[in-house]
């Protein structure tokens, strides 16, 4: 049997509570040391928006704006490199040792653990709940979210946006990056599925007509949904999800 006075039992919590400020403070400190103070406190996505939003109309400013863009990658890609990297050599260590450690409240079904790393949201491509059949399918279906997302962007529809993404293949693994956005996806979701199908949601107009341009450019025909009401149809595949962010009001 164990008694604890209500005092000891406030020391103890403000023992507990100083020993994990401790610990933040320390991992912050080795994640400044690993990867810069500038590239985590940078807002890559307000970066990437600005420059897609940025018009340009003469060859010149065209050149200008691709230089800019170009640049912005080429910084995105090192810095996430440096954290994929570091993810990746961190598994040979027990989980409590990690620099970087996991979301305690995982988002979305599908891929593997999902991490936050300054202003970069990160997972690990993996078949963890048997959905694609082996990891090999999972990274496969990762990449094809990038290259789906460059289809969409050659198209160019105007105030539709997407996150700032890379894939990072590492010793046999693979590492999903992109720019955090400035969504909550309990309240910003307007379109689409974000737990693998089971509710579906239709609620802005405006983003579902900017969809809509997407599939008929791509020969997408509307189609309904197993499980959801017969007049709820969607465009692109129900696990898409499209967001309107209440912090900048993009699509």
């Amino acid at each position: 049997m164990c008694v604890v006075s209500a005092s000891a039992y406030g020391t103890l919590l403000v023992v507990w509570c100083c020993m994990f400020a401790l610990t933040c403070r320390i991992c912050l400190q080795l994640l400044v040391q690993l990867f810069g103070a500038h590239n985590l406190d940078r807002n890559w996505n307000g970066e990437f928006q600005g420059l897609y939003d940025q018009p340009a109309f003469n060859p010149h400013e065209i050149r200008e704006a691709n230089a800019q863009k170009d640049k912005l990658f080429a910084e995105f890609k090192s810095f996430a490199s440096a954290v994929a990297q570091a993810l990746v050599d961190q598994l040979s260590k027990p989980r409590d040792q990690w620099i970087i450690q996991p979301l305690d409240q995982q988002m979305g079904i599908a891929g593997g653990e999902k991490f936050i790393v300054g202003q970069l949201f990160c997972k690990f491509a993996r078949d963890d709940k048997g959905i694609y059949g082996s990891d090999e399918l999972a990274i496969k279906m990762a990449k094809n979210e990038i290259r789906n997302t460059n289809a969409v962007l050659q198209i160019g529809v105007f105030q539709l946006h997407f996150s700032l993404m890379a894939c990072h293949r590492v010793r046999g693994h693979a590492v999903i990056t992109t720019a955090l956005l400035p969504i909550d996806p309990r309240q910003s979701l307007v379109y689409g599925s974000n737990d693998g199908g089971k509710t579906v949601v239709l609620r802005n107009s405006e983003m579902t007509e900017m969809v809509n341009r997407v599939a008929d450019q791509l020969g997408l025909l509307s189609h309904a949904v197993r499980g959801q009401p017969s007049d709820m149809k969607l465009s692109i595949g129900a696990d898409c999800e499209g967001h309107v962010s209440a912090e900048d009001g993009r699509h």
